[in-house]
Order: structure tokens, then C-alpha cells, then sequence
């Protein structure tokens, strides 16, 4: 006898008796129970990657099946192997969401808790990454602080159950929805449709530059020219070409050949794939709701960016942290902005960067404005009057500070958005380098190109232009003075290679920290 049908029928009689009208699975819930007491959330051979949100929803449902047995989602079932299958354009692996046995469902009868099953774990994790992304951003890039709430699938496979429909498009209304993401996805499918090209990548070296000969020099022409007879000579019309490439790739327009210009010119067609998935991934890290007004400063573009009422006004150019003193990815408001401020620096800049200059010429450093105070005392002293020979990084109890002026590392405004890892907006006294393409100076704080500008906008969007009539007043006078906003300003601090452009075409950056494939690795992972 068939225990499972006898089972099933009994619940059914049941139901029509009038006793009860909820029409439980009896596999479905004996499969659940097993999950609960521990055994592994694997089924015919495919993980399920939303268990514990699977075993909810049932639970909430009393076992009832709604992709089969007749659910209310049963003509939707055909639907969800199909959204499955386009999301692949958006960098998904369709194989993580069991996507061949959803299109031919196991025939035996006794096995719909099988599709059942698979169905709903693959509509929820696909529910899951396009919301919230394939993988944590914390299980990944260390410095990704940005992180938004997750989306609750239990609910909304609810809602979709009682209404019977809506599947597909409650999944494409979870894509981020945006000029940059959809960019991305139309590059995506132009550079998926090109024919790759074999034309040997040119192998790291020495530096290639105007009169260098050798193989190198040959393979750089092929990649650069094309294939045909060159000479092996790094002439007057290749040192042209080079700078060409280098300046449409956003490198340093200087002719030589090193590292970051291989990082571009080897690129391949997947290479590119693999760069716009690893930034549509990041896309989905961030918070769906993005408001109105806000700053973002992309750190591989190296540029901030002002919005207003959804509308980029401006964009200027910022210098952000070195590679071994990466620029946190968060989010904050910015709350007020000082002018002509005094620079309090942090303890480990202190230690490391400062303290030997403070016991080889503590001299040199008065000259420029800094002073120490020591723990418990109340005020600032000159930092000519320490003995530091006898400080190290274990007993420095002083605060160091630089005064304002003309030598001050924040220049002549700051703006300040309280957050757990001291980074800020600045000027600088080192404008000579926002001359160069990639702007990776910092020790994690971002220096801005136009600080008079953005304190301009800041005041002009709070209906205040009679107070950003009085900046440049106020920074000739060199009094400290903190400027409050009446409307918090958000600040998106983010991180992306592939990014719009004013003109709105897709740029492509170096990946400066080189956290690209490690988001690629973890999205290619089955």
C-alpha cells in the first residue's frame, strides 16, 4: 500500500468532513522535520541555500504545497525557470537555483515535495541575491561597511501564494533600479555578444618605454596595433599609440608601460564580463532606497559627485587612500563643515607617520603649525617641548594637533560626517595632485579638488546663499569657525570599477585594492 497517498487522502476526507481545511504534505513535512532535528538541507543532490527561510514558510502554511498538488502558485511554476535563466545576464550562475531539474520536474508522483521544495528554494534565493546579492559583502571585502536590511522572502512568497500570481514580476522589480545598474547590464550583453580575440597578452617585465627593444615591445604592437610586421622597436608612433590607450583608460596619459597599464591593455572580453559582474554585485549591496539629495564619492573613479533632487549637478575630482590604507566603503550624514580648521591627528598616523619626524626634528614640525598636548593636561603645548626620544608607539599619551594656516594637511575647510572609522571630506595644501588620473595619496581620508564649491552647494540647497556669500570672507580671516547643517547631508562612500560617466558611457577604473575577483570568484562559485 502507498503510505504517502493513503496519508494524503486522509487529510483530504478530513478536509471534506469539515474537521479542517488545510491540506498538509505529508513528505513536505516529514522532509521539513528531518531539517529541524538537523539533517542536511540537501535534497537529490542540490543544497538548499534558503532553508531556514523554507522551513518557515511551510511552517506558516502548515505543510501545504503551493507550486504543486494543485497551489495556488501551481501556473506560475513553468514561469520561474524562465526568470531564472535571464538573470544570468545579470552575472547569476543558473545552477545555483536548480534550474535543470525545475525545468523537467521529476515525473514519480510521490516526488512533488521535491519540486515543491526546490521551487520555493530557488524563488527565495533568487528573491534574496537580486535584493540583497549573491554573497555578504562582509564575507568579502573587509572595508564594505554598506549594508542594507534584509529582504524578507518568507513575506512576499506569502502574498504572492494568496494572490496566485505575480512571480516574474515581483522578481525584475527586485533588480536595482537605475541608470548606472541598467548601463552595466546593456554593456554586459554588447561586450557578451563580440567574438573574442587571441592576441597574446603582453608579459610582465620590465618597463616599457620610447627606445626599448625586444619581444615585449612586439607583443605590446600586436595588442595595441593588430597583428602584422612590426619592428621590436618602441618608437616615436608606438610611444603615440600607448598614450592614447592609456589616456582612454583613465591611466596616466605618460607612455610607460608598467603594471597598471598591463592591467588594462591584457584585458580579454571575459575579463570585462567579469569586471561588470563584480560592480552589478556591488550595486545589489547597496540600499535599494537611495534619497533625493546626497553626496557619493566613488573611491576607484576618484571623484565626488553632488545630487540634487535626483539630478547630478557637479562632479570634481578627489584624492583618496593608498592600497595599504584603503578608504572605507559606509554611508553617513554629513552634519556640519569647519572653516580654517585645526587638524587633530589620529593615533596611528601619530605614531607611525609622525613620531619619527618628531624625534629626528621636532623643529621642522613646530614650523608647520603642530603642537601636542600631553594625557590629563588642559592645553597645547609646543611639540618642541617634549623629549621624544624616550616615546614609542606603547607610551605616546598626547594628542597632536595642527593649527590652521596655509601648511594645515585639511586645508582651509573640512566637512564632517561623524562615523566609526575618522574618514572625512577635506581640502588639502597639496593641489599637485589632482593633476594626476589615478589619486590614491591619502591615509584614507578623501581630499576634494573644490571644497569652496561643495560648502557652496551645501549652504545654496538649504536656501542659504546669503551664508555661502560670506565663505571666502570667512577663509581669508583665519578664524577656526564650524558651520552647523539645518538638513543633514548623506554620503555615500562606495566603491566602483565599472561606473557612468556624465555623458552617461560606462568607464572602466583599475581596481586600485584589487577587490574585483574576489567578488567574481564568489559569484562563479556553484
Amino acid at each position: 500500500m502507498n503510505i504517502s497517498k493513503l496519508a494524503k487522502g486522509l487529510v483530504w476526507l478530513i478536509g471534506l468532513s469539515g474537521v479542517t481545511t488545510a491540506y498538509a504534505d505529508e513528505d513536505l513535512r516529514m522532509y521539513l522535520e528531518g531539517l529541524r532535528a538537523g539533517a542536511p538541507a540537501v535534497l537529490v543532490g542540490q543544497k538548499l541555500q534558503s532553508a531556514q527561510a523554507v522551513m518557515a514558510f511551510y511552517l506558516d502554511n502548515n505543510h501545504q504545497p503551493v507550486w504543486t498538488g494543485g497551489g495556488t502558485l501551481a501556473a506560475e511554476l513553468k514561469v520561474l525557470p524562465t526568470a531564472i535563466a535571464e538573470s544570468q545576464a545579470h552575472g547569476f550562475l543558473a545552477s545555483r537555483y536548480h534550474h535543470s531539474l525545475l525545468i523537467e520536474p521529476i515525473a514519480d508522483e510521490q516526488a512533488d515535495y521535491v519540486t515543491e521544495l526546490l521551487a520555493t528554494d530557488a524563488f527565495m534565493t533568487q528573491a534574496r541575491h537580486r535584493a540583497d546579492g549573491v554573497v555578504s559583502p562582509a564575507s568579502l571585502d573587509a572595508d564594505w561597511h554598506l549594508v542594507d536590511a534584509e529582504h524578507n522572502v518568507v513575506k512576499d512568497l506569502n502574498t504572492l501564494a494568496t494572490q496566485g500570481n505575480g512571480v516574474e514580476a515581483y522578481l525584475r522589480g527586485l533588480w536595482p533600479n537605475n541608470a548606472d545598474y541598467n548601463l552595466l547590464i546593456q554593456e554586459r550583453s554588447r561586450i557578451a555578444a563580440q567574438a573574442e580575440t587571441h592576441t597574446e597578452p603582453v608579459t610582465p617585465g620590465v618597463l616599457l618605454k620610447l627606445g626599448s627593444t625586444g619581444p615585449r615591445v612586439l607583443r605590446l604592437k600586436n595588442r595595441l596595433l593588430g597583428p602584422g610586421e612590426y619592428t621590436d622597436v618602441f618608437d616615436a608612433a608606438l610611444d603615440r599609440t600607448v598614450r592614447i590607450f592609456q589616456d582612454s583608460a583613465n591611466l596616466e596619459p605618460d607612455g610607460l608601460v608598467g603594471a597598471a597599464t598591463l592591467e588594462m591593455l591584457n584585458a580579454t572580453r571575459v575579463d570585462w564580463i567579469d569586471r561588470i559582474d563584480a560592480n552589478l554585485e556591488r550595486w545589489r549591496w547597496l540600499p535599494q532606497q537611495i534619497p533625493e539629495d546626497y553626496i557619493s564619492v566613488n573611491i576607484a573613479a576618484f571623484e565626488l559627485k553632488a545630487v540634487r533632487s535626483g539630478i547630478e549637478e557637479f562632479v570634481m575630482r578627489v584624492v583618496v587612500g593608498r592600497p595599504f590604507r584603503e578608504t572605507p566603503v559606509f554611508t553617513e550624514d554629513m552634519r556640519y563643515f569647519v572653516v580654517n580648521p585645526y587638524w587633530n591627528v589620529p593615533f596611528k598616523l601619530a605614531t607611525e607617520d609622525k613620531l619619527p619626524k618628531l624625534k629626528s626634528n621636532p623643529e621642522e614640525l613646530a614650523q608647520t603649525g603642530y603642537q601636542v598636548r600631553p594625557a590629563g593636561e588642559q592645553t597645547f603645548i609646543s611639540v618642541t617641548d617634549v623629549d621624544w626620544s624616550t616615546v614609542n608607539k606603547r607610551n605616546f599619551n598626547f594628542l597632536l594637533r595642527q593649527q590652521p594656516g596655509p601648511a594645515n594637511a585639511l586645508g582651509q575647510i573640512k566637512f564632517m560626517m561623524p562615523n566609526d572609522f575618522a574618514i572625512y571630506l577635506h581640502d588639502t595644501n597639496d593641489r599637485s595632485l589632482f593633476l594626476k588620473r589615478e589619486r590614491s595619496f591619502s591615509s584614507g581620508c578623501i581630499r576634494l579638488s573644490e571644497p569652496e564649491q561643495l560648502a557652496s552647494w551645501l549652504l545654496h540647497r538649504e536656501g542659504r546663499p546669503e551664508d555661502a556669500a560670506k565663505l571666502s570672507a570667512q577663509i581669508a580671516q583665519g578664524e577656526t569657525r564650524t558651520i552647523n547643517l539645518r538638513k543633514p547631508m548623506p554620503v555615500y562612500i562606495v566603491y566602483f570599477t565599472a561606473s557612468r560617466s556624465m555623458d552617461s558611457n560606462l568607464v572602466f577604473r583599475r581596481d586600485i585594492y584589487q577587490r574585483d575577483s574576489k567578488i567574481v570568484h564568489a559569484l562563479r562559485k556553484d
